[in-house]
């Protein structure tokens, strides 16, 4: 017979699934609520930003899941939700430049990567910090299908900073550039959000230094 799960592992469970909906849900309203809630209005430049929302969101999840298990020993990750929330992660910042892209071609024929700094001109130093946080974000697509490799071991704690260096500087490019971020309770949230990062990065790059096999 199965052992039912540890509370403290089903509490772990269901907050980790929680955040998880939270990161589709939550942006995904306010998005939607932008546009009047008529899909009739959607176009390729209304809808790419959402994806961008999404995709930091989600890898905030990351964080969140993950240093609150290096703080509570014995806890696992549920079932399907690296798999899933990776899948996600993904596909979203794959599409929010991408559609982007689409959108600037079928306008006016241009093609990245100066469409995408030509979107908004105005604001180029928050697009350039997207694209940087949007490179390394990718790079970690490789070093994690690479991750037995000697040198990538040796590198780890490098690569795990640099994941959190993205974050920052999506964090900034959100603020700056996120129409749907508005200048209401959803840019707050975002502030808190970004906030909350603070300690989740201490915890998981002082074990990155001390006790990598926890993460």
């Amino acid at each position: 017979m199965n052992e039912s799960p540890h509370p403290k592992q089903q509490a772990f469970t269901l907050f980790t699934w929680t955040i998880f909906t939270a990161a589709l849900l939550v942006p995904t309203a306010v998005w939607a609520n932008n546009i009047g809630w008529s899909l009739s209005s959607v176009s390729l430049y209304s809808f790419f930003p959402l994806l961008g929302l999404i995709a930091w969101m989600m890898m905030w999840t990351h964080y969140a899941s993950g240093a609150f298990r290096i703080t509570n020993a014995g806890l696992k990750k549920p079932n399907h939700y690296s798999k899933v929330s990776n899948y996600i992660v993904l596909a979203a910042i794959v599409l929010h430049p991408g559609l982007l892209a689409l959108a600037a071609f079928q306008a006016s024929g241009a093609l990245p990567p100066f469409s995408l700094y030509d979107y908004r001109s105005d604001l180029m130093l928050a697009v350039l910090l997207g694209t940087v946080g949007w490179f390394i974000f990718i790079s970690y697509e490789y070093f994690s299908r690479a991750k037995n490799k000697p040198w990538v071991k040796k590198l780890g704690p490098a690569i795990s900073i640099s994941q959190s260096l993205a974050m920052i500087l999506i964090f900034i490019h959100g603020l700056q550039l996120g129409a749907d971020l508005g200048g209401g309770w959803f840019r707050g949230l975002w502030i808190v959000y970004g906030a909350l990062l603070l300690p989740c990065f201490y915890i998981i790059h002082k074990a990155d230094f001390t006790k990598p096999s926890e993460k």
